[in-house]
């Protein structure tokens, strides 16, 4: 936008934003902003491993991922990269240009990816014709939040197995939503770097798993799909 937002002006558009969500009980009004928003884009297409975007870079616009899945990395000093965050359809990132930062993240594609890119003169033209826009982006960022909070308290803590299986329910709830039947895998390598373990910890529970038929592949040979065993995984995961 032309003038980043400041905190103060954040916290305005967002007590505004609860106090008109809550007056629209069926919720229409949140439904058209996002429509709205997703209008304006542009789709875009990426291949596997394909970067969206990248730290530090000058934020250009935001996304909204249609389709497909899409890691945040971070760099440690040492050049080492960490993935903090995964998004799948329907979530908003780069949301971080609101207050005019650059990305804060690497964004890169774990398979073929379908988003749809709002440039930041478009969002520009549409908060001034529509504020109720930056609403539903807050709202969106809220979420985010939410979904940070989760992935400090469930990938940082504890056993490497409750964090393994933990990891293995988010990706399916991320993947195909409730009920939680089955999941398809990322790298032994992308999932040592979420939980921040080495891969043979990784594989090697991976593997107990399968052995107990916790996780049963699936016939599909050209992808990593299990059916899961609901129950099974979420006793390890709470241990």
């Amino acid at each position: 936008m032309s003038t980043p937002l400041t905190a103060r002006t954040v916290n305005v558009y967002a007590n505004t934003y609860q106090l008109e969500s809550a007056a629209t009980a069926d919720g229409d009004w949140g439904a058209h902003e996002h429509q709205t928003l997703y209008d304006a884009g542009r789709s875009k297409r990426y291949q596997a491993k394909e970067v969206i975007y990248r730290e530090s870079e000058r934020v250009d616009g935001i996304y909204v991922i249609r389709s497909g899945l899409v890691k945040l990395l971070s760099y440690l000093p040492n050049g080492r990269a960490r993935i903090v965050r995964l998004h799948a359809s329907n979530h908003w990132i780069g949301l971080e240009g609101l207050l005019g930062q650059s990305y804060e993240h690497t964004a890169i594609a774990v398979g073929d990816v379908e988003i749809q890119h709002v440039a930041i003169h478009r969002l520009q033209r549409l908060n001034r014709d529509n504020p109720g826009v930056l609403g539903e982006l807050l709202c969106q960022w809220h979420g985010a939040l939410i979904h940070a909070d989760r992935w400090i308290s469930d990938f940082s803590t504890g056993g490497i197995k409750p964090r393994v299986a933990r990891l293995l329910e988010f990706l399916a709830e991320l993947e195909y939503g409730q009920p939680l039947d089955r999941v398809e895998l990322l790298t032994v390598c992308e999932m040592a770097e979420i939980l921040g373990v080495t891969q043979e910890s990784v594989s090697r529970i991976l593997a107990t798993f399968k052995r107990r038929d916790i996780l049963q592949k699936q016939s599909d040979p050209s992808r990593e799909i299990y059916r899961v065993d609901a129950p099974g995984l979420q006793r390890e995961a709470r241990k």
